[in-house]
């Protein structure tokens, strides 16, 4: 018999953003969400139809601390122009790839992408210091 199953773990995953890959990626998680509605006509027990709704794509991306804005400069180049490009509205691409990514199915995209928080975690220990970045997309593809 000949399985062709093949499984990720988070070590053969690359994450880019933006043109350039984010070498100290240590994870990323993201939703997508819809408002849509069910409508029941008269004496329905079961919706009859549904709304179109609303599509937004939420999510995390989270990179160790290296040095300040390091996630800026991958994005949207170095310096403090690159901080100024972040608060002026410059979208980005997320682009995860999952193995060699060969195959498109093994790539998603997220579109249009905007920071809209950031913070760090700073524990008293041997973990490394974390960035969490929040983000809001379009879409995925």
């Amino acid at each position: 018999m000949n399985y062709s199953y093949e499984y990720f773990s988070g070590a053969n995953v690359r994450i880019n953003a933006g043109r350039n890959r984010v070498l100290e990626c240590a994870g990323i998680s993201y939703s997508v969400s819809t408002s849509r509605q069910p409508v029941y006509g008269y004496n329905s027990e079961f919706f009859d139809v549904m709304l179109p709704g609303r599509v937004i794509v939420q999510g995390t991306l989270v990179v160790n601390f290296t040095k300040k804005n390091y996630l800026e400069e991958v994005i949207y180049g170095g310096g403090d122009s690159a901080v100024l490009q972040k608060y002026n509205g410059g979208g980005f691409n997320i682009e995860i790839k999952f193995g060699s990514a060969v195959k498109n199915n093994k790539v998603e995209n997220i579109l249009d992408c905007y920071l809209v928080s950031s913070g760090k975690t700073v524990q008293i220990n041997e973990q490394v210091i974390l960035e969490e970045y929040s983000f809001v997309g379009k879409a995925i593809l």
